[in-house]
């Protein structure tokens, strides 16, 4: 090994650039992000002494890579290294294939120069590059430098192999190297940028104003969470083909754009396709001078490019902005944008120091590949790689004359290689098509390629259990199996059990009174019955007379009852005869009155009459149901006999009932959830455990009928399997089915070890309760959608109705037997969601549910929350579903659900309602905030904590968001104060906290600063935190790391490190340390 020796010279002041780069390695988040490695590949015989010389002199040349960095009083300066860069020889063994021969297809440099370009470098000492030649022949070499990026930067690769070429010709030749000598130095230009700054700053200061915003998280393919620090990274290779690289070149010119420009346009494209409405792509942009240009040393900075698509733009257009865009930014690059945006210190614009500007970031550089060495034959691996991701997603474009190569760079531990592989696919799909026609609209261009595409619009879009669409309806299906086995029981309700038999003479009697006032197909028949047999019997005899029947709930408001009567206009109103406040405009009948007519002789008659109707046809209306409507009007969804007949034989099928079978009844007649368990067991042999309407809260009475009338399956939302789970339900021999809400992971595994069989089923009401299902095994890692029921077509789409790729949010569109005829009365919203099926049959449609979900790689779908769920947080999307689940993977966390409130001042509110699984115990507001934290961004994670003895939940035993009680009024210790809030100096702070007010203050220039004010919401920044630090520990003796500050960036927070530390601060004013 061969030392360097770095020329002696004075410190200088470390560029702004040069100081955020080191902060954030003081930080201990950045690895290998800022190691450059420049690998070159030499073949022929080398003279390692004019190598030596060569490199020895490069740094004589660029006294910058002979710097090591020190921190004095809160700045940082630039220093000669004690000790100099290094030049180390070594031999290299070529792997061995295990038979003592070496492996041709083995690189034998390829683990030396990972493990050379991931060794630390001593910032504080040096050296901050190294030389190393690795020798496999006398022909075969490799020359690897690397470098940190604090002394160099991708231009200097090509001062540096330039220059080496140069020198190194020289030294092998005898002679003495006669480069021209460099106009300036890295130090001078250091010296010089105070001048330049006050001038440059306050441009750039008012141009972030208005263009910097905190980038929103990326919404990437199969992305696992968002990353905010350096982790072991990966690659994905891209080689243009020459004729895609022609189409770039020549719609670049035709569009007045760089290929660079373009490319970048194309990225953007791809991450609108992705869903991010504003995406923000970093660019790194060179700040060289004239005089600097062959300078080696850190001139660049990071720019964020926020692009806005607008609906219909088309890549033409994307061009000509993202071009304006980037040209905007070059007179104000040589400003940080850390240093800009902190200058603008009001109302929380500050800057918080980070690994990466932006989610995606993009470099370019356009380079020869064979640079001059004497007698050698040279080749640059220009895009070397550091082994390390800094962001969710990095691409390397590398142009030569020869080839366009892109390179994606990420962490395996946020994406997988397949995602990024199809990253790489979609980015050369539409690239083509952007350039075969500029003029198509961005949402319009291709994406996905011929495989990806039919394996979203085919091979998952439909079930691999088909069930053939039954030839009868419901009413006849029901009345075969009652003239097979008419003593086995039908219904089971208290101390009274019905037959099949029974029940079926009773349901023709019905029929047969309600086709005397005129009922039949395309009439409705409103039914206002309380939980009982009649219930049941009420349904069937308006089936079995050909109308559509419409459940009322008795508990519902009289006003939404008188709502629904309005609108549905039913023929007759049928009742139990338990007093009511309506008053429709139609007769009512009571099932009591029916019965007494049948005793009277008349029923015969009825019954002969109603034996005389045709049996409904499949689309004829079987029932309307009403659900919420966003106008606060309730709206009529209308299913049709096929429909409900195709999901009663497709669920046969699928969980396997059959005669014998008992159903647990707990879902109110106006919840479609109570189709399968109120009408699966009729017509498959099987009998109807009907639950009173005071049994259908109370988990321990539920638990007593499972037991005592031998339940077989039990079906039921997740708030209710809470209940039942509460009260100790434990039945291995129960076939347990979820749905109605998204099923939580933690309940699902407790769920799971509790029955035989659990499925999560999911569907909306206009698609005839069920459309996807999913058998839980262990272990449960996911409680996915599952795959289509019988006939249903599933597809994820944007939109516009294109399919979105593997792993990208979508909205759930569903088609099929089974869907609603439409919402009555309403046309227009008929129309926008129940759409046309541009992949189906001629004819089909589909419904847009408003449900957000997206495919994993295995074609599970995942269920990601609803689109009217959205809320937004400072600008940000934020699906409260994302919170929710994430808290409720807590252990300590039976249930939650997360919502956002309007708080004095109208500052949003996020607030987390928790029911514990051990009333009082468990982990506290911080510690759960902590636990959100590992895989959610600040802004997602909640102002306050409430807890509740258990959750608000509907009459249907779905989560009542509505019910939710409003925060505390005052603020407590779960929330942090408004930055820049009005607070008295000396009223709030005591001891050390007020002394390190008294720096804050001088430090920030601000006056008013609470106690839980975020340090970078006030306008902190990298250089003001390592001058509160020094000043600390000037004034108060306290050292701590700067990744303290960065953690818990707020007086309280630093006062409690400080004590955790040892500090001690009395009133008098004086610090001790235990």
């Amino acid at each position: 090994m061969t030392t360097v020796q770095s020329p002696r010279r004075n410190r200088h002041l470390a560029t702004t650039a040069q100081h955020g780069m080191w902060f954030t390695e003081q930080l201990g988040t950045a690895g290998s992000a800022y190691h450059m490695p420049v690998p070159i590949r030499i073949d022929g015989e080398i003279d390692p002494l004019a190598l030596i010389d060569a490199c020895a002199a490069l740094v004589v040349r660029h006294p910058v890579l002979g710097c090591a960095f020190e921190e004095h009083e809160g700045d940082l300066f630039a220093v000669t290294a004690p000790v100099g860069p290094r030049v180390t020889l070594r031999t290299v063994t070529a792997p061995d294939t295990g038979a003592g021969q070496p492996d041709p297809t083995e690189d034998p440099f390829a683990e030396l120069v990972r493990s050379q370009t991931l060794e630390r470098f001593d910032l504080r000492h040096g050296p901050l590059v190294r030389f190393t030649l690795f020798t496999r022949t006398p022909d075969r070499h490799l020359l690897l430098v690397v470098a940190h990026h604090l002394v160099f930067d991708g231009e200097s690769k090509d001062i540096l192999v330039r220059d080496l070429g140069e020198l190194y010709r020289a030294f092998a030749e005898g002679g003495t190297p006669d480069l021209p000598a460099l106009p300036t130095s890295y130090a001078e230009h250091a010296d010089a940028e105070p001048t330049r700054l006050a001038t440059d700053l306050a441009p750039a200061a008012a141009f972030w104003a208005t263009h910097w915003r905190e980038p929103a998280p990326v919404l990437l393919p199969g992305l696992r969470r968002q990353q905010d620090t350096a982790e072991a990274g990966a690659t994905v290779d891209l080689l243009v083909d020459p004729c895609l690289r022609a189409a770039l070149a020549a719609t670049a010119d035709a569009l007045g754009a760089t290929r660079f420009e373009v490319l970048l346009a194309a990225l953007q494209a791809v991450l609108y396709r992705y869903g991010n409405t504003d995406p923000t792509v970093a660019v790194d942009l060179g700040t060289r001078t004239p005089s600097t240009r062959d300078c080696v040393g850190l001139f660049v900075n990071e720019v964020p490019l926020r692009a806005t698509p607008r609906p219909g733009q088309t890549f033409r257009e994307l061009v000509a902005a993202t071009r304006a865009d980037l040209r905007a930014r070059y007179p104000i690059r040589a400003v940080p944008v850390a240093h800009a945006v902190a200058r603008n210190q009001s109302d929380g614009s500050g800057f918080r120091p980070r690994i990466a500007l932006a989610p995606v970031s993009v470099s370019y550089r356009r380079r020869a590949s064979r640079p001059p060495l004497r007698g050698l034959t040279a080749e640059v691996e220009w895009m070397g790689f550091n082994h390390t991701a800094r962001n969710a997603l990095h691409v390397q474009v590398l142009e030569s004359p020869e080839q366009l190569a892109l390179r994606f760079q990420y962490s395996p531990r946020t994406l997988d290689p397949a995602d990024v592989r199809r990253i790489v696919g979609h980015f050369t799909t539409l690239l083509t098509a952007a350039t075969a026609a500029p003029q198509t609209p961005l949402a319009d261009l291709d994406l996905l390629d011929r495989s990806e595409r039919e394996r979203v619009l085919v091979d998952w879009a439909r079930s691999t259990l088909v069930t053939e669409p039954p030839a009868a309806t419901l009413p006849e299906l029901f009345a075969a199996r009652a003239a097979t086995t008419p003593d086995a029981p039908a219904v089971v309700f208290g101390d009274q059990t019905w037959s099949y038999g029974r029940l079926a003479a009773a349901v023709d009697r019905i029929a047969g009174r309600l086709r005397r006032y005129g009922v039949g197909p395309g009439t409705r028949v409103a039914v206002l019955v309380r939980r009982s047999p009649e219930l049941l019997l009420g349904l069937l005899g308006v089936l079995r007379s050909g109308a559509a029947y419409v459940p009322l709930d008795p508990d519902h408001p009289e006003a939404r009852l008188t709502a629904i009567l309005a609108d549905a206009t039913p023929t007759v109103l049928l009742t139990d005869g338990t007093p009511n406040l309506l008053s429709p405009t139609c007769p009512t009948i009571t099932l009591t009155e029916a019965e007494a007519e049948a005793e009277a002789g008349a029923g015969a008659e009825a019954g002969a009459a109603a034996g005389a109707v045709p049996w409904p046809r499949a689309d004829d209306p079987a029932y309307l149901i009403y659900t919420s409507g966003s106008t606060g009007q309730p709206k009529g969804v209308q299913i049709a006999h096929g429909g409900l007949a195709y999901l009663l034989v497709a669920m046969r099928d699928l969980v396997g009932t059959g005669p014998g079978d008992g159903w647990l009844a707990l879902a109110s007649a106006a919840f479609d959830m109570s189709k399968p368990e109120l009408f699966l067991p009729l017509v498959t042999g099987g009998r109807v455990v009907l639950a009173a309407e005071s049994q259908t809260r109370d988990g321990e009475t539920l638990c007593r009928l499972v037991r005592q009338h031998a339940v077989t399956h039990v079906h039921a939302t997740p708030s209710t399997w809470r209940l039942l789970i509460e009260a100790g339900f434990d039945e291995p021999e129960v076939t347990g089915l979820s749905g109605a809400e998204a099923l939580p992971v933690p309940l699902a595994r407790e769920l799971r070890g509790r029955v035989r069989t659990l499925w999560n089923l999911y569907g909306p009401t206009e698609a005839t309760v069920w459309a996807t299902a999913r058998e839980l095994t262990d272990p449960v890692e996911l409680t996915g959608l599952g795959e289509p029921i019988g006939g249903t077509r599933r597809y994820l789409l944007d939109g516009r109705r294109n399919p979105v790729p593997i792993g990208v949010p979508g909205e759930l569109h569903l088609g099929g037997p089974g869907l609603a005829q439409g919402y009555l009365n309403r046309p227009g919203l008929t129309a926008a969601h129940f759409v046309p099926d541009p992949y189906g049959p001629p004819g089909a449609r589909l419904y847009r549910t408003g449900d957000l979900a997206r495919y994993r790689h295995d074609g599970e779908v995942e269920f990601l929350g609803r689109v009217d769920n959205q809320v937004k947080i400072r600008g940000y999307r934020v699906e409260l579903g994302e919170v929710e689940a994430r808290l409720d993977a807590h252990p300590d966390v039976a249930g939650c659900a997360v919502a956002l409130r309007a708080v004095a001042g109208g500052h949003p509110l996020l607030v987390a309602y928790l029911v514990r699984r051990v009333a009082g115990a468990g982990a506290g507001p911080a510690e759960l905030r902590r636990h959100l934290a590992g895989t959610l961004p600040a802004y997602l994670l909640p102002n306050t904590f409430v807890e509740l003895d258990r959750l608000p939940t509907s009459p249907n035993g779905k989560l009542d968001r509505g019910a939710l009680p409003e925060p505390p009024a005052t603020g407590t210790e779960d929330g942090p104060a408004a930055a820049g809030s009005d607070y008295e100096p000396a009223a709030g702070h005591h001891g050390l906290a007020r002394e390190i007010f008294e720096i804050w203050r001088q430090v920030l220039r601000i006056e008013r600063i609470g106690p839980d004010d975020d340090l970078f919401d006030l306008g902190g920044h990298s250089l003001t935190v390592t001058q509160i630090a020094a000043r600390m520990r000037r004034q108060l003796g306290i050292d701590l790391p700067l990744h303290v500050f960065f953690d818990t960036p707020t007086i309280a927070g630093l006062v409690a490190a400080a004590r955790a530390d040892g500090a001690v601060f009395p009133e008098s004013g004086a610090i001790h340390h235990d």
